[in-house]
């Protein structure tokens, strides 16, 4: 029984390739022969673990993944414990409706990264794409709990129609929290165009400022402790770049949407506090 199994890109992937096997669970009874055995995709083609990686350990819960799999999708999908790094850059839809474990991304992360998960922690290093911790188009429930820190920059919709859980980001697309229901989402830094909007109970905090869009409407100025906190556990937790300022700073409160509940709330960090 190996400490960690290590899985390393033979070559560069030149065509998209679903791995859905790549999960600890899925390698932690097997030896290296069968994992080199678990089918991957390739469109309609199916090809073989050990045709892309070299196999290292076996019968572990621990994984560790070397290389470019930018175009490696759903790495970590269903993950429900464990513990899987990336060294590198992954594809689309890593850790979607993940339920336990961790997953460190060491480099970037693309489309739909926690789509839809349930528990855990997905920590990405580098930048994330567009619809991080949302749902599936169409559907109605993303994020229903765990942690989701990006520690670079966000694309557009993260957390949309979240309903439990926490996101936080370095910095954030356009529309951040769409039709969120419940939970949070913390921006860093700068945080882009509209959001909220459909906000319903969730709560925007805004490190680096926000513009308030027309459906939200000032509340009050205050100290609020659940803020304090969160950002003082996740800078413990994480090394995050939070100040003290920040943790025991003011914040200004607008609560909507009002075309929603109006429950909602951005909560805008007052620089000068």
């Amino acid at each position: 029984m190996s400490d960690t199994i290590t899985l390393t890109l033979r070559s560069p992937v030149e065509r998209i390739v679903e791995a859905e096997c790549l999960v600890p669970s899925a390698l932690a009874s097997l030896g290296e022969r069968d994992i080199a055995h678990l089918p991957l995709w390739e469109g309609p083609n199916q090809m073989r673990v050990g045709d892309l990686f070299d196999v290292r350990g076996e019968r572990s819960a621990v994984l560790r993944i070397a290389g470019d799999l930018s175009l490696v999708d759903a790495v970590g999908a269903g993950m429900t414990g464990g513990e899987l790094t990336v060294d590198g850059t992954v594809g689309r839809y890593v850790a979607t409706r993940m339920s336990g474990g961790v997953v460190r991304i060491r480099g970037d992360a693309g489309y739909g990264a926690g789509l839809e998960m349930s528990g855990g922690v997905l920590d990405i290093h580098g930048n994330a794409g567009d619809r991080l911790g949302a749902a599936r188009l169409g559907a109605s429930r993303g994020m229903t709990g765990g942690e989701i820190i990006v520690r670079g920059a966000a694309g557009n919709e993260v957390g949309a129609r979240m309903r439990r859980g926490t996101i936080v980001c370095g910095q954030a697309g356009a529309r951040a929290a769409q039709a969120m229901i419940a939970g949070n989402v913390i921006i860093l830094g700068a945080l882009g165009d509209d959001p909220g909007p459909d906000n319903k109970r969730g709560s925007i905090v805004a490190l680096g400022g926000a513009r308030v869009p027309h459906g939200y409407r000032y509340a009050c100025t205050y100290r609020p402790p659940h803020v304090a906190l969160t950002l003082a556990l996740l800078r413990r937790r994480y090394a995050l770049p939070v100040t003290d300022a920040q943790i025991t700073g003011r914040y200004r409160r607008y609560s909507g949407d009002l075309a929603e509940l109006g429950k909602g709330e951005i909560l805008a960090w007052m620089t000068d506090a």
